[in-house]
């Protein structure tokens, strides 16, 4: 009998904050990782892992990584899963201000490119990371003044408004989230490709990047990741990633594939007991 083969999971921005993390706990659970990104980043201290292969390192984010065919077509090669968290945006020379021909072409062109040759290599699975800037303007973002404006929760269901972002990096980051959303949905519709998107709020990893307004731990994202990874139940669905505040639902994620913010609330819990022993 033949061995069977190991699975491949493809990351696409695999040397961010979160596609770093995700790429050590694919490690850490046995998985063979391969990074499609133009940098090494956040993976320096374990580029040399007998698991994880490197492809794109080096090339521009204009013309390289996602957005060369065949850099793509040779990164898919016996995958069976890709996360999708890849945006070519420098947000710091272009936050808030609206350069959408360099946006659109490299960000749409390169997720194209990965569902052709996902579609074509018949993936298992293409989660997405997108974000919850799509909705435009939510409780948090609102001034005082114009909080009545905000109609109720903001659940999956709820109408987009990425036009009205008011938050970093910009409202051509939520309009070219959207965009992508809609596009991988558009491939499990017409081609039947497994896609599952998250919209994800601020994430952070220490108590700075909490005070600065972000709202859910890194490690609550992944957990979501790998509970949705090859879960027919999350095929062709939309979730929100948050913390449960009074402006964004996450029941249906918590109720279809049964995910709680723990990372988060263990965070708040120390965070609190902490101030308590200040005291």
């Amino acid at each position: 009998m033949t061995a069977r083969r190991q699975k491949i999971f493809l990351v696409t921005g695999g040397s961010g904050l979160l596609g770093s993390r995700l790429v050590r706990k694919l490690l850490e659970d046995g998985h063979r990782v391969r990074v499609l990104d133009t940098r090494i980043g956040e993976l320096r201290d374990i580029r040399t892992h007998p698991k994880l292969e490197f492809l794109g390192v080096g090339t521009g984010h204009r013309s390289g990584g996602m957005v060369d065919k065949a850099t793509v077509y040779r990164a898919t090669r016996n995958v069976n899963v890709i996360y999708h968290l890849a945006i070519n945006w420098n947000g710091y020379t272009w936050r808030h201000s609206l350069p959408l021909p360099e946006l659109f072409d490299a960000n749409i062109r390169g997720t194209h490119n990965l569902l052709e040759s996902a579609r074509s290599r018949k993936i298992d699975h293409f989660l997405v990371s997108s974000s919850a800037a799509v909705y435009g303007e939510t409780q948090r973002t609102l001034s005082s003044r114009d909080r009545s404006l905000l109609k109720g929760v903001v659940d999956e269901e709820s109408a987009c408004r990425p036009y009205l972002w008011d938050g970093d990096p910009g409202p051509g980051y939520a309009v070219l989230k959207l965009a992508i959303e809609n596009l991988c949905l558009m491939y499990h519709h017409t081609y039947s490709l497994p896609v599952t998107v998250f919209r994800i709020e601020y994430v952070f990893t220490n108590m700075e990047q909490f005070k600065d307004g972000a709202n859910v731990h890194v490690d609550d994202v992944v957990r979501a990741f790998s509970i949705a990874t090859l879960n027919r139940r999350s095929y062709g669905q939309v979730f929100n990633l948050a913390y449960p505040v009074p402006y964004m639902s996450i029941r249906k994620i918590s109720r279809m594939l049964g995910w709680k913010p723990e990372s988060t609330l263990n965070f708040l819990r120390s965070r609190r007991h902490n101030a308590i022993k200040q005291f």
